[in-house]
């Protein structure tokens, strides 16, 4: 007499994995370029300090660079609402968007951490240069006001934390 088997059970539903599919490297590397971006903020006075110190030092020794501070004058330090130099402010702002960058290469499949990053930080940095630039000519602070808190949102990690969920989350990603 033979048996009659039942046939294997369809698989479930795959659990996720523990660490989200990332690499033990790229995990490594992701928490330590978070733990540098939290000391930037914690540390922010401090390194703006440290920055605006090593920006003396250079136009002390490089006289032709007081001219980068005249060029910029006192709009990006009242945009920021900190007093601090131009170029120490772009300085660390650029240092937070490369970090930040960074965690979103380290954090979200090939590529796309690269193509999203800079398609997010180049679009709020090109809205907040034009409403900078519109709100000084045409002399209406409302529009200064929204660059400098656009550019106060751009500076913290909630761009990180909004596009890792949205684009780690599989239900989200189109079909390849």
């Amino acid at each position: 007499m033979q048996q009659l088997s039942s046939p294997p059970p369809a698989p479930g539903p795959r659990l996720a994995h523990p660490l989200g599919g990332l690499s033990a490297p790229r995990l490594v590397v992701s928490a330590l370029l978070l733990a540098m971006l939290l000391s930037c903020r914690f540390y922010e006075e401090t390194i703006y300090t440290w920055l605006d110190t090593a920006w003396q030092w250079v136009n002390q020794v490089l006289p032709a660079t007081t001219h980068l501070d005249k060029v910029a004058g006192s709009n990006l330090g009242a945009l920021m609402e900190r007093p601090h130099k131009a170029v120490s402010a772009l300085l660390f702002a650029g240092s937070y968007v490369a970090l930040s960058l960074g965690l979103l290469v380290a954090l979200l499949p090939a590529g796309e951490g690269w193509r999203w990053g800079l398609r997010l930080y180049g679009g709020i940095g090109l809205v907040s240069a034009a409403l900078l630039l519109a709100g000084h000519a045409a002399g209406l602070p409302l529009l200064t006001d929204l660059a400098s808190r656009l550019l106060h949102g751009l500076l913290s990690l909630l761009p990180v934390m909004v596009l890792v969920p949205l684009l780690r989350w599989p239900g989200l990603r189109a079909p390849r």
